[in-house]
């Protein structure tokens, strides 16, 4: 039988090729999996309309520059709230660090088992939760809010990312993505 001769280029192009198969193949099975990061949002509107209708109370924060930069965020309050009145709440959610805006909204409405929205209101504020995930825990895009005996009170809102954690319980596990509170008056 007859050996073959190879050259040393052969050779040399057959092992680095054998090497570099398996260095590929070795990195595609280690990568790991993608992470849900956390989302970007630089203003909360809260819009609380009166019964029947009539002009919206609306709660708002806005931080342009986001987490990191230095702007100071802006809480506003557009006006009071009525004693012993139920109200509907909607939240919108927004990443203006990009053109054109982001609705975070709407994210965190298609991963509503990922998010819950927690308040945490003075005694004068009942807040109860109108929306649910799709796997029937609330979530708080949509919200009743029930005024009690006026006064100053305040709400704290914020955005709980709970990827596989959720359990509709308020913080319960997970990172916040924005929490701000709000000082409201009831009269």
């Amino acid at each position: 039988m007859k050996r073959r001769k190879y050259s040393k280029f052969a050779s040399r192009y057959g092992l680095m090729l054998l090497l570099s198969l398996l260095v590929f193949h070795g990195c595609k099975m280690d990568d790991p999996e993608p992470v849900n990061e956390e989302e970007v949002i630089t203003t909360v509107l809260v819009t609380i309309t009166p019964p029947g209708g009539g002009s919206p109370v609306v709660l708002k924060f806005m931080d342009p520059d986001g987490e990191q930069g230095s702007n100071v965020p802006v809480i506003t309050v557009s006006g009071p709230l009525k004693a012993a009145s139920q109200y509907t709440t909607t939240i919108g959610l927004l990443n203006e660090t990009v053109t054109p805006a982001e609705d975070v909204s709407e994210e965190v409405e298609e991963e509503g088992s990922d998010h819950l929205i927690c308040f945490d209101p003075s005694e004068n504020i009942t807040i109860g939760y109108e929306d649910e995930d799709e796997n029937g825990l609330p979530l708080g895009l949509t919200t009743t809010w029930l005024t009690g005996e006026p006064g100053p009170g305040e709400v704290t809102i914020s955005l709980r990312h709970q990827a596989g954690t959720k359990t509709g319980d308020c913080p319960g596990a997970g990172e916040t993505d924005v929490e701000v509170t709000f000082n409201v008056t009831v009269e």
